[in-house]
C-alpha cells in the first residue's frame, strides 16, 4: 500500500486532501512497470476490499462518453501501515 500511496503523492502532492487525485488502471500499470498486470490487479483488489481500515477506493467515472474506473486515496490523513502486519506485505505492492 505504501508504494501505491507514493505514486499518488508523486503526482498530486497530498492525495488525501486533493479531490482530483484519481488514477486509472493504465496510469497505475505505468507506475509499476516491473509488476505483472495480474499481480497489480490482485494488489489493487486487496487494498480496496480488505477488512481493515481502508485507504484505497475505486469508482467509475464518465469521461468523453466512456466509463473509466479510477482509484483514489480515501481519508483525510495519511494512515500508518504496520509493517509487521501480514496484510501490509500482501502482493508486491505492499
Amino acid at each position: 500500500m505504501e508504494r501505491i500511496v507514493e505514486v499518488f503523492e508523486a503526482r498530486f502532492g497530498d492525495p488525501y486532501l486533493d479531490p482530483t487525485a484519481e488514477l486509472t488502471f493504465e496510469e497505475l500499470t505505468a507506475a509499476f512497470p516491473g509488476v505483472p498486470v495480474a499481480e497489480l490487479e490482485e494488489g489493487l483488489l486487496h487494498w480496496t476490499s480488505h477488512s481493515g481500515e481502508r485507504t484505497l477506493s475505486t469508482k467509475t467515472i464518465e469521461n468523453d462518453g466512456y466509463e473509466t474506473r479510477v482509484w483514489y486515496i480515501h481519508g483525510l490523513a495519511r494512515h500508518r501501515i504496520d509493517p509487521s502486519s501480514s496484510s501490509s506485505r500482501h502482493v508486491a505492492l505492499g
